[in-house]
């Protein structure tokens, strides 16, 4: 390998050393066997961006609307209602206000016990209250006797403390004046002392003695009181306040209370296997777990959405061009299966059971939110708890939008419109007055239906308040029949109407199918009569107008062929006389003006035929004879012909003809005299020296030939040059006699095609096309 040392600086060389030896070492990998060869085209790479895109976004609202609708849906249903305020989202169960909650809740709950007073517990699981008396816990056993006509009830009566004694998780010992007001759940071995040392497993102890409360938490003292008084924001809801005490039957209890630090389930046997008694603390334990567990999770998942979401901006190019190949797929689906689908996402949303264990329906139909503003925002929060349907009810209408936005209106599907196309089609088919007869009738179907619903519905409530049957007769029944009777005069003049306006609608058509001389008579008193008249006067004009007209076209042609015919015999006679002059041996100017006569009697003689057959054309008398021909056959033969004309004329002529035939149906020798005074008008007033374009082309059914040549002379604009007796420019007064385009444009219309004329500046384009011969 030449590392070509001496040809550059020491830097230059080494850089091409070490860069010989990379690819080198690249090639031998890259042949090495067993190496595959990866290749990723800019094509490829594009699809994979598109599709990133895509996905980025379909991810990252997902997880963003998901996670916000689970929140809003979980805060509005009001279960974590206890378990916010200071603290709430501590790593410490026992920081939460839920926990302050349940532990001052059981305090009550044990100084009632030992006063004797009536017990409220709270069910911090489930959000119920009950209120037992201080006699003890009292249930029933129901049961039935053989004639099912009397009840058995056995009660059973436990201590107050009967539902706390099992739950381990939180230890008590409760001391009252009496010697019958002693309730404890603690070991027998442990003494019941201000001193008393918290078990293994434990670390919240509190104290209520002397009509306070104390708090260890960790071996460390908790601040209770605060500034000794009871508010709103007080974190611990427990007697002892300088506004808040707790009575004078309280002064004398003692209460311990232990908590566990961690919770567990307390099980115990019975003849079915393991059950779980109340587990209160485990319980708000693990619901405060849940809790935090959910919203954290809410909240990464939300956070992510939006990194997602702010990737789709990097690759906006690219998703906008996989948006349009998905609408590509999603335009063959109708746009009702959209809505079809929100619908039913919504639905889901209103009746599908959130948190708390009841829908939105439910939270409505029971009353739990009320009429205010902000309940009404509290329930819309409860749609979108249920997360697969929110996202269900966005990305269909979100895919309805895209799609609406890539595709042409007329390529959109719809049922409904092609029901309604289809009904319509069908309907259009109909005569008018079937048709206005139909929509007639359905639409007094649809006021009785309404009538009788009405009626049906206002007759218990008119029955209620005169509590009278016969009343109700009395008045519904003759009201309902004058309805009636008035309905039945209405249909008739409708239906007289629709008939009416079936016969204006077949007089129209008949005026349009020639027919000028049959009136249209409708009776004095119907109500398009006024119209009818005014149909009938306007198809006399008709007939009056076309029967002069005919006179007039007729009299032109008339007066056209006797003019003719008394130019022709002189002319010909000028003619005949001018050619015997120029046999004569005439010397000097006489022999010119021999010439000049001839030259200007022959033009007179092609000027005065030419006017003849485009008044003929015009008037519609052109004799035309129709066939099929070969429309690039008889261009190249109207060329060849005047061979010698462009051969003379300097012009150098391009022709684009096809070599297979192009079959059109028109007039040969029309038609040839078509080109050949296009192609005259070419040789006349084309520039010099320039090039004349023919072509032919074929495309949707229709056959087109166009000649393109540049003019000496700029063109005018705003002029119509195939107008008779007129030329490109004005001031000329020799040359043609400005009917040549006009002659092709009347032979081309009479044959059946079309023919028009393009300028721009010094550019002309004539263009003649036809239909594409019907194969034989």
């Amino acid at each position: 390998m030449d590392t070509k040392w001496n040809s550059t600086g020491p830097d230059e060389g080494l850089e091409q050393l070490v860069a010989g030896e990379v690819r080198e070492a690249l090639k031998g990998v890259e042949d090495a066997p067993g190496v595959a060869k990866v290749r990723v085209s800019g094509k490829t790479c594009g699809r994979l961006r598109a599709a990133a895109g895509l996905a980025a976004l379909v991810l990252g609202v997902s997880l963003v609307l998901g996670s916000l609708g689970q929140t809003a849906g979980r805060l509005a249903s009001g279960v974590d209602s206890g378990s916010f305020g200071s603290g709430w989202w501590s790593t410490d169960w026992q920081e939460t206000p839920a926990f302050r909650q349940e532990v001052a809740q059981r305090l009550r709950a044990f100084l009632a016990m030992a006063t004797g007073s009536d017990l409220e517990w709270w069910d911090t699981a489930s959000g119920d209250t009950y209120v037992v008396s201080s006699a003890g816990i009292t249930w029933y056993e129901w049961g039935s006797t053989d004639t099912a006509t009397e009840d058995i009830a056995t009660p059973k009566e436990e201590a107050p403390d009967a539902s706390y004694v099992e739950d381990k998780n939180l230890l008590y010992r409760v001391q009252g004046s009496g010697e019958d007001s002693y309730y404890s759940n603690a070991p027998a071995n442990m003494i019941l002392s201000s001193s008393w040392a918290v078990p293994e497993g434990y670390n919240f102890l509190l104290t209520f003695q002397n009509g306070t409360v104390t708090i260890t938490k960790d071996g460390e003292p908790v601040d209770v009181y605060g500034d000794g008084f009871f508010t709103e924001d007080s974190l611990w809801d427990v007697p002892g306040y300088e506004n808040f005490t707790a009575g004078e039957d309280a002064a004398d209890v003692t209460v311990y209370m232990a908590v566990r630090e961690e919770p567990v389930p307390y099980l115990q046997p019975n003849s079915g296997g393991a059950s779980r008694p109340a587990n209160d603390l485990y319980s708000l334990y693990q619901r405060i777990q849940g809790m935090q567990k959910f919203y954290l999770l809410r909240a990464v998942l939300c956070v992510l959405g939006i990194a997602y979401l702010v990737s789709t901006r990097l690759l906006r190019a690219e998703r906008r061009k996989a948006e349009k190949k998905l609408a590509a797929l999603t335009r063959r689906v109708p746009g009702e299966i959209w809505w079809l689908a929100a619908a039913l996402a919504v639905l889901s949303m209103v009746f599908s059971t959130g948190f708390g264990g009841y829908s939105p329906f439910e939270f409505w139909y029971y009353g739990w939110v009320g009429p205010t503003v902000t309940d009404a925002l509290r329930l819309a929060a409860l749609l979108p708890a249920n997360a697969p349907a929110l996202l269900a009810l966005v990305w269909a209408l979100w895919l309805r939008h895209i799609t609406r936005k890539n595709t042409e209106r007329e390529q959109r599907r719809s049922l409904l419109r092609g029901l309604k196309n289809a009904f319509l089609a069908r309907d259009l088919k109909l005569p008018v007055q079937k048709r206005l007869r139909r929509r007639s009738l359905v639409r007094n179907l649809a006021l009785w239906a309404i009538m009788l619903t009405a009626v049906l519905c206002c007759v218990p409530v008119y029955e209620m308040l005169w509590n009278s049957s016969l009343t109700v007769i009395c008045v519904f029944v003759p009201a309902f029949a004058l309805i009636g009777v008035l309905e039945i005069f209405w249909i008739r003049r409708d239906w007289t109407l629709v008939r009416d306006i079936g016969l204006l609608a077949d007089q129209v058509t008949a005026i349009r199918d020639g027919d000028l001389e049959t009136p249209l008579d409708l009776p004095a008193d119907a109500d398009l009569h006024q119209t009818a008249e005014q149909l009938n006067d306007i198809q006399a004009g008709l007939h009056r107008a076309l029967a002069e007209q005919t006179r007039s076209e007729r009299m032109k042609v008339e007066l056209i062929s006797n003019v003719s015919h008394d130019l022709k015999t002189p002319l010909t006679s000028v003619l005949s006389y001018a050619e015997l002059l120029r046999q004569e041996p005439l010397e000097g100017a006489a022999a010119d003006y021999a010439r000049i006569i001839d030259e200007k009697a022959r033009r007179l003689a092609v000027m005065v035929q030419d006017v003849f057959e485009v008044s003929k054309a015009a008037s519609g008398q052109l004799p035309v004879h129709l066939e099929r021909l070969d429309f690039a056959k008889l261009l190249r033969q109207t060329l060849a012909d005047l061979e010698g004309p462009i051969s003379q004329s300097g012009l150098t002529f391009r022709m684009e003809l096809p070599e297979i035939p192009v079959m059109i149906t028109a007039d040969g020798r029309r038609l040839y005299r078509v080109f050949q005074n296009l192609i005259d008008n070419a040789l006349k007033y084309a520039l010099a020296g320039s090039r004349v374009y023919l072509s032919l082309k074929t495309e949707v059914g229709r056959a087109e030939a166009s000649l393109r040549n540049t003019s000496r002379e700029e063109l005018p604009t705003g002029v119509d040059l195939t107008a008779r007796f007129v030329r490109g420019d004005a001031s000329r007064t020799d040359g043609g006699s400005g009917l040549g385009l006009s002659i092709a444009s009347s032979f081309t219309e009479a044959c059946g095609g079309d023919f028009h004329v393009e300028t721009l500046a010094d550019l002309f384009t004539a263009v003649v096309s036809f239909p594409l011969a019907e194969e034989p």
